[in-house]
């Protein structure tokens, strides 16, 4: 086969391309990317399921905890009654009628323990007049791992307990327990266990560490009513962690499995502000409303909840809420560039109408709105049209070329992207077969750069063992994380893309191309989706020699997974000749030359 890249052919690039789309789904949030470790740590669970009046919404309060050591005489009863705090008023009466017993909790799949790393555990405890001691730590089959004495004070009032350990071994499964040395019956609230190494002092750094590696120009997540079914504002999200009103997860209502889901808040709108920043991206806050319940009052409440968001980001110490953002402790601005906004229910005049006011207070903001959303003059408002592409393996191996059909002068963003195969819930889900129909994909949307600045892969994150959503770009467990063969196809993209995109032909069916340069070099990426080898013949002036070949290959149903996390990976092929290489069947290569 036969490429030509036509490098006096060319049209910029917008800064970046590759974006990150964090929601809360598969337990991203808490359980995931929120380094706390304890699960339910507030007693506001809430037990979540459909039925044929609707929703119904039950206390689950004491969900995650139990008595310890099994079959103690212990009693668990969750009370109202002179809460810790008015914004999350549920706490724990704890009744331990034998010396040396309390309780324990579920930690999602049981406390992990890495040898040599510290841990920081907190919880406050109210006692009218036990006074003796209590132990907190890390137990497994009744050894003590990690264990810490307090003193509990008997005056009636919340106290906060703080301590400190660094773990002397690996473990897996083990218990986190609180007990009293005496029988006797305190209240608990509010328990937090969090490595010492967290990001930010909030993220799991290996996760973290795995988003780094792709170098994300944007990163979308959640604000305005944060994703929650019960709505909210974004301000509920900062501030204090134990002062953020815990909510139910609307993916609790998908499987009775995980009928608790929830979230915590722990990661807030600020956190993630701060991660898009620790990145190196540029943060795409999510405003959702829902314009068709939102009339008069309502209305300029949602707008002013808008406008403060971007005063948040942007605002300096003199407003209310870049004050606040410097309080919390970043006086510099986040320099928000871009803002979507997500529609619930059908397109409203008032959904123009919130972005036109907008629009009208920071006409420097782009605003990123569905497809659709908006009426004749939704043009002149958004910045970008967001379309969804989530299809199949063979659909989007299909719909690889669409993009060339995209009209000049509109600008499109892929908010959500992912190629899925069957309906496992397992790494699976991201077959080889997926990746590579992905790839032709994002040859196409590369080709077409200069209207499509924008695409989000989503599920970000699965936790094994708790997946509503499959494929996801990285899986993890208590411990572990792996990118799957989407993670690399996606990093490949976000590395190996230039400052242009060059026009390039091709005479090869089943194969998808696209060619860019930056700085002396070119960087010509293949997809052979055939099921046979191609040698590529590669011409184009001032291209330069290829120095470099990296190549993803394998067979349509290899998938990464824990046991084989690099099965199908980058790896450096040397090249044979200076302007051709060997595509292998089913392969995705990228092809650098230096000039």
């Amino acid at each position: 086969m036969k490429i030509t890249i036509c490098e006096n052919e060319k049209i910029p690039v917008r800064k970046g391309g590759v974006g990150l789309f964090l929601e809360d789904v598969n337990y991203a949030f808490d359980g995931g990317l929120y380094a706390e470790m304890l699960e339910n740590r507030n007693f506001e669970s809430k037990e979540v399921r459909a039925a044929r009046e609707g929703i119904c919404i039950s206390q689950g309060g004491s969900y995650a905890w139990e008595p310890y050591p099994a079959g103690a005489n212990v009693a668990l009863k969750v009370k109202t009654d002179r809460p810790l705090y008015a914004e999350n008023p549920h706490y724990l009466r704890v009744d331990v009628n034998a010396d040396g017993a309390g309780l324990k909790n579920k930690a999602y799949d049981g406390i992990r323990l890495v040898k040599g790393t510290e841990y920081r555990i907190s919880f406050y405890v109210r006692s009218y007049d036990y006074k003796n001691a209590a132990f907190v730590g890390v137990y497994r089959n009744g050894t003590a791992l990690a264990e810490e004495k307090i003193k509990i004070k008997p005056d009636g009032k919340w106290n906060r307990y703080t301590v400190k350990f660094k773990s002397k071994a690996d473990a897996e499964g083990a218990d986190f327990a609180f007990t009293l040395k005496k029988a006797g019956t305190v209240h608990v609230n509010d328990f937090t266990m969090m490595p010492l190494n967290a990001a930010l002092g909030v993220f799991r750094r290996d996760l973290v560490e795995l988003m780094k590696e792709i170098k994300p120009a944007f990163l979308r997540f959640p604000c305005g009513a944060f994703g929650t079914p019960e709505g909210g504002s974004w301000k509920d999200s900062v501030g204090p962690a134990e002062r953020r009103k815990q909510s139910w997860n609307k993916w609790a209502l998908h499987d009775k499995a995980f009928s608790h889901y929830g979230r915590t808040f722990g990661l807030g709108v600020f956190e993630c502000f701060r991660l898009a920043e620790y990145l190196g991206a540029q943060p795409v806050p999510v405003f959702s409303c829902n314009p068709e319940k939102t009339d008069g009052s309502e209305f300029e409440a949602c707008v002013q909840d808008a406008l403060d968001l971007v005063e948040f980001a942007n605002g300096g110490p003199e407003t209310m809420w870049g004050r606040l953002r410097a309080e919390l402790g970043h006086p510099a601005e986040f320099a928000l560039s871009h803002l979507a906004l997500e529609l619930s229910g059908a397109a409203s005049p008032r959904f123009e109408a919130l972005a036109q006011r907008i629009r009208e207070s920071y006409p420097e903001l782009k605003l990123l709105l569905p497809a659709g959303a908006c009426g004749a003059s939704g043009a002149d408002i958004a910045y970008c049209r967001e379309e969804r592409v989530l299809l199949s393996a063979e659909e989007m191996l299909r719909a690889a070329d669409r993009c060339d059909a995209c009209p000049r002068g509109v600008l499109v963003s892929c908010a959500e992207l992912a190629a899925h195969a069957g309906t496992a819930r397992t790494p699976q889900a991201n077959a080889w077969e997926c990746a590579i129909a992905e790839a032709a994909f994002l040859a196409g949307a590369e080709r077409n750069a200069d209207v499509i600045p924008m695409r989000f892969y989503a599920p970000l994150f699965a936790r094994d063992g708790y997946v509503q959503r499959a494929p996801a770009l990285i899986w993890m467990d208590a411990g572990r994380a792996f990118g799957s063969a989407s993670y690399y196809v996606q990093k490949l993209y976000s590395l190996y893309t230039g400052d242009s995109i060059f026009r390039t032909e091709t005479d090869a069916p089943h194969t998808y191309v696209t060619a860019s340069g930056r700085e002396g070099f070119t960087y010509l990426k293949i997809v052979n989706a055939s099921d046979r080898e191609l040698q590529a013949e590669i011409e184009g002036e001032g291209i330069g020699e290829l120095t470099r070949i990296i190549r993803m290959e394998g067979t349509l149903g290899d998938f990464n997974s824990f046991g084989s996390p690099e099965l199908i990976a980058p790896k450096d092929v040397a090249p044979a000749a200076p302007r051709s290489a060997a595509l292998p069947p089913y392969s995705f290569s990228v092809l650098v030359f230096r000039k």
